[in-house]
C-alpha cells in the first residue's frame, strides 16, 4: 500500500464537546490543524470492546474495496505483526491527543505518531501489504483508516465515526 502521514484537523476541546453532544454547529474554534505531518492510532471502544485502526493518506481516485465507505474509507489488511508492535509501544508511552465518547457511548481515541522514524517504519511495514477484497468497491478517499481482519471482526456492525473526528489538512482550512 502507498501510505504515508499527513496533517491532521483534529477537534479542539470545544470541538470535542461537541462530538460527545453530537451538536452539528461547527467553525473555526472547534478544530485545529496539526503542525506535523502523521499517522494516527484510532482506537474505538463500545460495552469494552477495543477496536485498533491506522489512519493514513493514500492515493485518490483508485478503485479499492471497502468494508464502510465514506468520507474515510474503512478498508481490510491482513495482521501485519509489525504494526501490532509499533500499536502497543506508542500507546503504552503516549497519552492520547484526542479521547471523546459520542451519544451512542462510543469512546474514541486517537494517538499522533510524532517520531519521524516510527512514521518511516509504518510506511515500510505496509507497502508490501495488498489490501483485502471485498464486497465493496468503491473509488478510493484522501485519508484511509487499515484495520486488520482480526480487529474489523471484533464488531458485529460498525460503529459510526463522527464526522469531524479528523479530517486531512488542505491549503483552505
Amino acid at each position: 500500500m502507498q501510505l504515508k502521514p499527513f496533517k491532521a484537523v483534529l477537534p479542539t476541546a470545544t470541538g470535542q464537546t461537541k462530538i460527545q453532544t453530537a451538536t452539528t454547529d461547527w467553525d473555526h474554534h472547534d478544530t485545529i490543524i496539526q503542525p506535523v505531518s502523521s499517522y494516527y492510532w484510532y482506537e474505538l471502544t463500545l460495552n469494552g470492546v477495543h477496536q485498533w485502526r491506522l489512519i493514513a493518506s493514500w492515493p485518490i481516485d483508485q478503485t479499492v474495496t471497502t468494508m464502510v465507505p465514506g468520507a474515510i474509507n474503512t478498508v481490510l489488511y491482513p495482521q501485519q505483526p509489525v504494526i501490532e508492535m509499533l500499536i502497543d509501544d506508542w500507546v503504552g508511552h503516549f497519552a492520547p491527543i484526542v479521547e471523546v465518547t459520542d451519544t451512542a457511548h462510543v469512546t474514541h481515541r486517537l494517538w499522533q505518531i510524532t517520531e519521524p522514524e516510527v512514521n518511516t517504519d509504518i510506511t515500510a511495514a505496509m507497502a508490501p501489504v495488498t489490501p483485502q477484497k471485498t464486497w465493496l468497491t468503491t473509488i478510493s478517499t484522501p485519508l484511509v483508516m487499515l484495520v486488520s481482519t482480526t480487529e474489523w471482526q471484533k464488531f458485529a456492525t460498525a460503529p459510526a465515526i463522527p464526522d469531524q473526528l479528523i479530517a486531512m489538512a488542505t491549503p483552505h482550512n
